[in-house]
């Protein structure tokens, strides 16, 4: 099968719901196309360093080992009062522009 590139789009907060679980645990079931998972809206909050990883721990080691792009929006965080260097370290802080042409170039993309 052709490798894909799919976007995961984290948008819903991690204290409400699991699916920030499920989205971390599709991007691993998703190991051999080219995904980017991106924290936009109230998702920003399960990309936080301090953020409570006591579900998603397991599933983050996993992708560690993963071609894996992460991204988290800047115009979000800004919003909720936080700045890049609030976020995980291999996340990398990107503006709405930049996530248009992450969109433009994907083939599939999923919502969280």
């Amino acid at each position: 099968m052709p490798e894909k590139t799919v976007l995961i789009f984290v948008k819903s907060r991690p204290f409400s719901s699991l699916n920030y679980y499920e989205a971390l645990r599709v991007a691993v079931g998703l190991w051999e196309h080219h995904v980017s998972v991106i924290w936009m809206g109230n998702g920003v909050y399960s990309a936080l360093k301090n953020a409570d990883r006591s579900l998603t721990d397991r599933v983050f080691g996993e992708l560690q080992g993963l071609d894996l792009h992460l991204y988290v929006e800047e115009e979000a965080l800004k919003e909720r009062g936080f700045r890049p260097e609030d976020v995980l370290p291999d996340a990398k802080v990107v503006n709405n522009k930049q996530i248009a042409e992450l969109i433009a170039s994907a083939d599939a993309s999923l919502v969280f």
